[in-house]
This record gives C-alpha cells, structure tokens and sequence, in this order.
C-alpha cells in the first residue's frame, strides 16, 4: 500500500511541471510550419526538420532535467542514484544522439545515407537500453516512475 502512495505522491508531484513542457514544446515547430507555408521553397532547403529535430530532442532533455530535480529532493541519494539517475542519463544521451547524427548528415551529405541508418540503430539501442534501465529501476524501487507513465497520468476528476 505505502508503494502505491508512493507512486501516486510522485505522479501528482511530476505531472503538472513535465506535461507544461510537453504541450509547449511543439509551440515553436508549428509556428516555423506555419511561416514556412507561405515561403516558397522553404521546405526544400531541409531546415524544417533539423529546427524541428533539435527543438523536440532539446525539449525532451529539458523534461528529463526536470524529473532529475524534481526527484533528487524527493528520495533518499542512494535509490536516487541507482534508478532516476541511470536512467535520465540514459535518455538524455538518447536524445542528443539524433541531433548530432542529423547534423553530421546535413553537413556531410555523401554520408547522409549513414548517418541515417546509424540514426535508426541508435533510436532502437537507445530504447531497448532505457527499458532495460527502466525494469531494473522498478525492481529497485518498486515506486519508480516511468516518464511513459507521468504522460498517460491524469488527475482524479480531470
């Protein structure tokens, strides 16, 4: 029962800041769209998609900042470290990894086809990584909490 307070005490505490970035993020993506669907030519020269690749990778690592923050004043260093820490670090790696990569492709373009597959296999590791991360930390902590789970989170009566 005290796991299940627990959780439900750092869902309640996690949601509100982390859901704020996850609906602002996009802001800026929609509005370069929208501007560049008067501006002819604009989606031609690829600069949509590294703008938009770098502004969703970034927005996700501020989010994982945030939960690290958040969570370090909440549990004890030890348990902090061995599950929040690992993993938050693990994700924020994964969402550098396709900035650089689709930087790397844009800058060397006979490469792009590379930097491209190695895009698809570090979305892949990277994930199947986190999840391992994430399993371990639930054996650990048996009140740890996914970031899948604080954005499927509503509050009771919303």
């Amino acid at each position: 029962m005290n796991t299940l307070l627990e959780k439900n005490a750092r869902l309640n505490l996690l949601g509100p800041p982390l859901r704020k970035i996850q609906h602002l993020v996009p802001i800026p993506v929609l509005v370069l769209a929208l501007i560049g669907w008067f501006i002819p030519g604009f989606w031609e020269t690829g600069l949509f998609t590294l703008f938009a690749i770098t502004v969703l990778c970034l927005g996700g690592i501020v989010r994982e900042i945030m939960r690290l923050r958040i969570l370090k004043r909440r549990l004890p260093a030890e348990v902090y470290q061995e599950t929040v820490l690992k993993v938050g670090r693990a994700s924020i790696i994964g969402y550098l990894g396709p900035i650089i990569l689709f930087y790397a492709g844009d800058l060397l373009p006979q490469y792009s086809g590379v930097a491209f597959a190695l895009l698809l296999f570090w979305l892949i590791a990277i994930t199947v990584y986190v999840s391992r991360l994430n399993k371990i930390a639930k054996q650990l902590d048996p009140a740890f909490v996914t970031m899948r789970e604080i954005e499927q989170y509503r509050k009771p009566g919303n």
